[in-house]
């Protein structure tokens, strides 16, 4: 039978082991773990939300550190949400990232279950994510702006316009520069390639926007001043006819002169009217060129682009405002 002393001894040991274990699990204690919220907190199929996940440690602790997610409830039809940390294992103090995409995954609620583990510690944290259910469509956006930004009239500029579907969207579309802006004769033409653009498969080739321009070094221009030059030919045949005729009447008399004089003055005016259309004037200054005058003016030109598809839809990210370009010619 144990005396008073020897109940005093053991009394005092376990509370020493005790107070030692808890000092031991103290110590082991190595990091915790504090993540973000997801950022956008609702999604549509096929965009991404992301977070930062902070690990940290108070006592000196070197050890490597594993992050795993897990997404909940379960997906029966469709593409699950996605999570994925980066990188997949830190050393405190250390912050990571956490990337979660929505796939085709079917509208509702997500828990994203985050796991740190190291050795026999386990750290825990939720985040939470709503798909938003919305129609197939696609966006339209200038992946590279016009280069070079300013050209002089009859050089060329290129962007980059980028077609993307939306929600599992497929199909052709046809882009197209709405408007141009301020409207001037001889303003700047649009051209696509490739034309349509056509989604296969969740993607499209990025297309090329070539922005060409009226100067003496552009086919336009060299196209525009051969029908000039046929145009005032056009007007010399009828002059040449009535000269003609003119000749015949001369030799019939009195009357015969008289006919002749009605043939020249008929001649002289179809012969001013040979210079008038094959004249061109130089100035580039004025945004109101004349007829004759196929060089694009001196100016800033806003280039909207829109885009349709074989049902007519436009891309859901312009309406009303559509995407721009900018041009200047100086």
């Amino acid at each position: 039978m144990l005396n008073g002393k020897q109940v005093l001894r053991a009394l005092v040991l376990t509370v020493v082991g005790s107070m030692f274990a808890l000092a031991h699990a103290a110590v082991a204690q190595t990091f915790t773990m504090t993540p973000s919220t997801l950022s956008p907190a609702n999604l549509i199929p096929g965009e991404t939300a992301t977070a930062t996940i902070q690990i940290t440690t108070t006592n000196g602790f070197t050890g490597s550190v594993a992050l795993t997610c897990a997404v909940a409830p379960p997906v029966t039809t469709g593409a699950a949400p996605t999570c994925l940390p980066s990188p997949a294992s830190v050393t405190p103090d250390a912050t990571a990232s956490l990337t979660v995409t929505a796939n085709g995954a079917p509208a509702g609620e997500y828990t994203f279950t985050i796991t740190a583990t190291s050795g026999s510690e386990t750290e825990t944290a939720t985040l939470y994510l709503t798909v938003v259910d919305v129609p197939a469509d696609y966006t339209l956006t200038i992946t590279r702006p016009v280069s070079p930004s300013t050209v002089s009239a009859g050089k060329r500029a290129t962007a980059t316009i980028l077609v993307t579907p939306v929600a599992g969207y497929s199909g052709s579309v046809t882009l197209s520069c709405e408007s141009i802006t301020p409207v001037v004769l001889a303003a700047p033409i649009c051209a696509f390639s490739p034309q349509p653009v056509v989604i296969v498969n969740g993607a499209a080739p990025p297309a090329t926007l070539t922005i060409s321009t009226y100067g003496t070094t552009t086919d336009p221009v060299a196209k525009a001043s051969r029908w000039r030059i046929f145009y005032a030919f056009w007007w010399a045949v009828p002059a040449l006819a009535l000269i003609g005729t003119g000749a015949t009447s001369a030799k019939k008399g009195k009357k015969g002169r008289t006919t002749l004089m009605g043939l020249i003055f008929l001649m002289a005016v179809a012969s001013s009217l040979l210079f008038l259309p094959s004249c061109n004037s130089t100035s580039t200054t004025s945004n109101t060129s004349n007829t004759s005058n196929l060089v694009t003016p001196k100016n800033t030109y806003t280039i909207t682009l829109n885009g349709v598809d074989a049902n007519g839809i436009s891309p859901g990210n312009t309406t009303g405002t559509g995407a721009t370009v900018t041009l200047i010619v100086n």
